[in-house]
């Protein structure tokens, strides 16, 4: 028995362990806080846009590589294996391959086929090594060109980089006015349901009409559809948000920052130098430009010689392999040049140059896009800051109103009218704020980004 006492006081306990630990092990994790810095970190992490930016600048460094891989030393090797009626020079076994006259039933009575020539088999073994000497620059410009495109792709990742920021920054503004819209409707929600208790109450004890219970019952029943709208707003804007960062749609972290409000102190001539100072995409076309030009000196390198060393080791033998084959060996020196090519290198130099021309008529144009984007950016900064300023007013004076009317409603000098007024404008006056500080801080990424200064 006492074994048996034992056994069940063992089971017992490690029953009670696991059942203590069971909901440690499967209770859902708190939501853990993101920043807006964290979730641009996500995004650049996770967000395939970066992944094919980042992958097209790793390309465009292996095309330096390749563009280098032509300006060293090249070895090659050929094999030929030939069947001749001609033998070699250095052939010297007189014996055909095949008989002179073929009977294939070896009998006197058919008649022999007719005589098939000697046939030689023989075979070639070379060993190429070359190096360049001069090409007219064709060599060097094209490393040059592969370098300043390396670049230029480096700076399409920190565009993109900067597009992705903007973007995640913009739906993280999007959830903290989509979750402070739903707070101010939940409180137009809460606000008339106390009011209708009030208004209840006195149409119990007779000193207002069944008007202002049904008045007060229709607002009640358009806040509450307000706030669903607003639940499913915030809801959608989470979704993506969560889209962007790259984590489980339905996660539900909680957003650490909320709105904030720094005033702009820059001027726009001052906003519009920094961005073409600062742009990725105006250095980018700059270093098209430099392509081009190396592309014009790529075609000019087909009107010049190019030079090169040549050392060849040949050596070639009958098939199978026997002591009859002949080695030999060479080095030189090759010089080509093109005299005649029917116009085709001076088209190659006239595409060029418009190439040129082209790519200069796009930096000017994108230098004028980007005077325009930073103007309408800016101005809507100065726009949404002054909105701030007076709905900051508005909200605290639509508060004091409501206040009042409340007060007279109940000392029964107001009417309910007037108490569902004050709460309308109230509610309408705290959304104009929300709305202004969305307004502002998403208007400030865009200028930071049409400044080419975002983080």
């Amino acid at each position: 028995m006492n074994r048996y006492h034992k056994y069940c006081a063992r089971l017992t306990l490690a029953a009670a362990l696991i059942l203590t630990a069971l909901p440690q092990a499967y209770a859902e994790p708190n939501p853990t806080t993101l920043t807006l810095a964290d979730s641009i970190a996500l995004a650049i992490e996770n967000n395939p846009a970066m992944t094919l930016a980042k992958s097209t600048q790793e390309k465009a460094t292996w095309t330096i590589n390749q563009a280098k891989a032509y300006n060293g030393v090249t070895l090659g090797y050929d094999y030929t294996l030939a069947r001749t009626d001609t033998p070699a020079s250095w052939y010297n076994n007189t014996t055909s391959q095949y008989p002179i006259s073929i009977n294939p039933y070896n009998t006197s009575s058919l008649i022999d086929y007719p005589a098939w020539d000697d046939v030689y088999n023989a075979y070639q073994h070379q060993l190429k090594l070359t190096l360049p000497v001069y090409t007219g620059g064709k060599i060097e410009n094209s490393i040059s060109m592969a370098k300043h495109g390396a670049a230029a792709a480096t700076l399409g990742t920190t565009s993109t980089k900067q597009q992705l920021t903007l973007e995640v920054t913009t739906s993280y503004f999007t959830v903290l006015q989509t979750r402070n819209l739903t707070r101010v409707a939940q409180q137009a929600v809460d606000d008339l349901s106390a009011h209708l208790v009030n208004v209840q109450n006195h149409y119990d004890a007779g000193t207002v009409s069944l008007s202002d219970v049904l008045q007060t019952q229709v607002r009640l029943a358009n806040a509450r559809n307000n706030l669903i709208k607003a639940q499913n707003g915030f809801q959608l804007a989470r979704y993506k948000l969560n889209k962007v960062i790259g984590v489980s749609l339905h996660n539900e972290a909680a957003l650490a920052d909320d709105f904030g409000y720094q005033p702009f102190t820059l001027t726009v001539d001052d906003s519009i130098a920094a961005a073409l100072k600062n742009r990725p995409e105006v250095s980018q076309l700059n270093l098209k430009v430099a392509m081009a030009n190396d592309k014009v000196k790529i075609a000019g390198s087909g009107k010049l010689p190019t030079v090169a060393l040549v050392g060849t080791e040949t050596w070639a033998d009958t098939n199978p392999s026997t002591s009859k084959g002949k080695n030999s060996w060479l080095v030189g020196m090759n010089v080509q040049f093109n005299v005649f090519d029917n116009g085709l290198t001076k088209a190659e130099i006239k595409q060029a140059e418009h190439e040129v021309t082209e790519t200069q008529a796009q930096a000017n144009l994108l230098a004028d896009k980007i005077s325009l984007e930073v103007c309408q950016a800016y101005l809507s900064v100065k726009e949404a800051a002054e909105r701030i300023t007076n709905n900051q007013v508005a909200v605290h004076q639509s508060e004091t109103d409501y206040s009042l009317a409340q007060e007279r409603y109940e000392a029964g000098v107001g009417t309910n009218l007037d108490v569902m007024d004050a709460e309308l404008a109230m509610i309408q006056a705290k959304t104009n704020y929300i709305q202004a500080l969305y307004d502002y801080n998403t208007s400030r990424a865009q200028l930071d980004k049409a400044m080419g200064t975002i983080q």
